[in-house]
């Protein structure tokens, strides 16, 4: 069962490196390599958090007996399958040679799905998550 707490300290840890990667898209030039670390370290964190919600989080809060809790979970659920999408897209577009040859694009491209990131993780943190103490576990429920 995830608690809030491990979800919480998971998006502080997306926070942190989706913060440094808008650092690097900062710079006048490309350095590839702090680049390349920094979105790779940002997109294994993420999926792997994703599917952490999408096994465990979201199907017991859309299940809930409780029509509030399940209808913000269906409407998380389905929005973050998009926003899923988007990045994986984000990251499919931009292989390092299109970065290095439209570096302005670029930071363009990455502040846009960062802005969408941050903003779901502010969503989930004050809207959704605020519901995990209220939908019983399988094992509390049984």
């Amino acid at each position: 069962m995830l608690s809030r707490r491990t979800l919480s300290a998971e998006h502080d840890g997306l926070r942190e490196l989706a913060a440094a990667l808008l650092a690097c898209v900062a710079a006048p030039q490309p350095d590839l390599t702090t680049l390349g670390k920094a979105r790779w370290l940002l997109t294994r964190k993420l999926l792997a958090h994703l599917a952490k919600e999408d096994a465990l989080l979201y199907p017991r809060l859309c299940a809930s007996p409780d029509p509030r809790v399940a209808a913000v979970a269906t409407r998380f659920a389905a929005e973050m399958g998009s926003l899923a999408d988007r990045y994986r897209a984000y990251v499919a577009a931009w292989p390092a040679e299109r970065i290095a040859d439209d570096w302005i694009a670029f930071g363009a491209a990455t502040r846009q799905i960062l802005q969408l990131l941050l903003r779901r993780i502010e969503g989930e943190e004050t809207m959704l998550y605020t519901l995990i103490e209220e939908t019983p576990s399988r094992r509390t429920a049984a």
